[in-house]
């Protein structure tokens, strides 16, 4: 016997098919596009694992902004999804390299900068990376390039603490894409970015980690 769903749960209902229909077509329900952001419109991120998509075991999938969800959630989802694929560093699960010559990042070295650090990379910022700049950790006068290495998200706040040379702030970036912080009195902080992808059993540890405090 189908059980009736009381009247929040028809609310709610509503709400979705309302917002799944807004991001389906890109338009506000005045019929006004909807702001992009790192050149992206406004869309549901879920990091999974291929062989979760596939169906070959469970490992969870993480819903950017929230958290860990069920690999079968995971699944439904990117059935009526646009898939990406995301190549991650099987000794430590970090994003990998992409780069371009040109100073704004392309569609690509954007997108796998945001997906390698999901927040400010301030440490102890929490602001979601897709609301940061993008930064030049080394101008782009200096370097000519624009590397993933080269780049962190900062948001509004701190990126004009970083990039004001009175203040006495330094950053560094090393190869395994964790970044370190000086401050005007000569301590250091690193901030590591997550695994968003599964590490192998059998694979050695990283050997460029950052100098010790």
């Amino acid at each position: 016997m189908k059980v009736a769903r009381t009247a929040e749960q028809r609310r709610a209902d509503v709400a979705a098919d309302l917002f799944e229909h807004i991001l389906h077509n890109g338009l506000d329900w005045l019929g006004r596009r909807l702001p992009d952001q790192h050149r992206r419109r406004p869309h549901i991120e879920v990091v999974v694992p291929a062989s979760s998509l596939l169906g070959l075991d469970d490992d969870p999938a993480e819903l950017t902004g929230y958290g860990p969800i069920p690999a079968d959630m995971a699944r439904r989802i990117a059935a009526d999804g646009t898939w990406r694929r995301l190549l991650t560093d099987p000794a430590n699960g970090t994003v990998l390299e992409a780069s371009t010559t040109r100073h704004d990042p392309g569609a690509l070295v954007t997108e796998t900068l945001l997906a390698r650090h999901p927040v400010c990379a301030w440490p102890g910022c929490n602001r979601t990376s897709r609301d940061c700049d993008r930064d030049h950790l080394t101008p782009f006068t200096q370097s000519r390039r624009t590397t993933l290495t080269g780049l962190a998200p900062y948001c509004e706040y701190h990126h004009v603490i970083k990039d004001t040379p009175a203040w006495g702030w330094t950053t560094t970036a090393h190869p395994n894409g964790s970044l370190t912080l000086t401050t005007p009195t000569g301590h250091r902080y690193t901030t590591i970015p997550p695994a968003r992808g599964p590490i192998a059993p059998s694979a050695s540890p990283p050997t460029d980690d950052p100098p010790p405090f």
